[in-house]
């Protein structure tokens, strides 16, 4: 269902001469994961890690979901990446928001964010 979403909003940019972010690659991911690890204390759900297989960040009409902060990244994205490990720094600078891993928000009015919540890393 998502992914039927991804090609719209891709066929949209496109008339606009705009591509959408690749998904990461394996290494990527591999040394995403494990920084996602060490700096948040958290494993990446696999359904979370098949989204950024899919599109690694994405940003339309107001609607952010982070992706690989680019510092990981091998090459530069087709598009501006919001990182997920520096965005949810951010968060984290409310105390009671660190039982959540956020994966997204929005900019526009009625602001909303996406997150679940954390099962701590062993």
């Amino acid at each position: 269902m998502w992914q039927d979403k991804l090609i719209e909003i891709e066929k949209l940019e496109a008339r606009f001469g705009d591509k959408l972010n690749n998904g990461a690659s394996a290494q990527e991911l591999r040394i995403f994961t494990k920084a996602v690890k060490e700096r948040l204390n958290i494993d990446l759900l696999p359904e979370h890690l098949q989204l950024l297989r899919n599109i690694n960040g994405l940003e339309f009409n107001g609607f952010i979901i982070y992706g690989i902060d680019e510092e990981f990244l091998d090459k530069a994205p087709n598009a501006s990446i919001t990182g997920l490990i520096d965005s949810n720094e951010i968060w984290y600078e409310n105390e009671h928001q660190k039982q959540y891993l956020f994966i997204g928000d929005s900019t526009s009015p009625g602001t909303f964010t996406i997150s679940y919540q954390k099962h701590i890393a062993n």
